[in-house]
């Protein structure tokens, strides 16, 4: 070269992978011209496997830490796991105990006990398998009205319509919320908007903020049903959702009886933490 930095001698060894893939070179450089003997191109032909070794085992040591941390990031998860297993399968007991309770004493029968403690049951059940799908995690509440409302979406009027936002529920307020629904639509069916042909039902929700706390806010009303009136006795339905969702979910409850039919609201905030992370 005539100009800088003027090298006159280049040697260089190429430096492969164990598979023959040229990475680069080992390279000595001089600004004087030179001749490699026989055990100076040996001496660098060897240091250039030694720089290969080198570098595969760097290789080698950081696939190692990558596996010992995926390793690790599967046990954390799985503890996380069975500590949520075994928190659902307490709450689900409970929520089971307090079914039977409530069912029993709203029952004037063996067989009015068993249908109606059957079908909340039933309903317990569509709500944990939507939940055991994202591992005890959350479940969308569209998904979850359309578990209740499901009879009806052959009708060939339309009897329901959903409206709202993709909204995931963590399993805490997903369980109550899907027991609610299907207390709305089994009175519904009895009583309501869904006992006649021409009525139907509108579920709406939204999600808003207040003071940093995002918050679900839910709607049931029902239109074209016979005419409703409070009822006198208090049974499990009426229960669940005055009395049971404020203590559960810190919602903020209001049901009316109106003209049109009955209109439910349910104001509770949001849990955004997913426990158990996603791979």
């Amino acid at each position: 070269m005539t100009g800088e930095p003027h090298l006159r001698f280049y040697a260089g060894a190429v430096l492969k992978t164990p598979d023959g893939v040229p990475l680069g070179a080992l390279c000595v450089l001089d600004c004087v011209p030179r001749d490699l003997t026989e055990e100076q191109v040996s001496t660098l032909t060897m240091l250039a496997r030694q720089v290969m070794s080198q570098l595969e085992l760097r290789r080698a040591l950081a696939e190692r830490e990558e596996r010992l941390e995926a390793s690790h990031k599967i046990e954390r998860r799985q503890a996380l796991l069975v500590r949520e297993l075994h928190h659902r399968v307490k709450n689900t007991l409970a929520t089971v105990q307090a079914l039977v309770g409530a069912t029993g004493r709203s029952s004037g029968s063996f067989d009015a006990f068993y249908r109606s403690f059957s079908k909340r049951i039933a309903s317990l059940a569509k709500t944990h398998n939507l939940l055991t799908e994202d591992y005890w995690q959350t479940a969308t509440l569209r998904e979850i009205a359309l578990t209740e409302l499901k009879p009806f979406a052959e009708s060939r009027q339309p009897r329901f319509m959903l409206i709202g936002p993709p909204v995931e529920l963590s399993a805490d307020l997903a369980v109550p919320v899907g027991m609610a629904l299907h207390e709305l639509t089994t009175n519904a069916v009895r009583y309501g908007a869904l006992s006649v042909p021409g009525g139907h039902v509108e579920v709406r929700w939204s999600v808003g903020e207040t003071e940093g706390v995002r918050r679900l806010h839910l709607e049931w009303r029902e239109f074209g049903g016979p005419t409703v009136e409070e009822p006198q006795h208090r049974g499990f339905g009426s229960t669940l959702l005055q009395r049971v969702l404020p203590m559960q979910c810190k919602a903020e409850v209001e049901v009316q009886y109106t003209r049109e039919g009955l209109q439910f609201q349910m104001d509770a905030p949001l849990i955004e933490q997913r426990l158990v992370p996603a791979y």
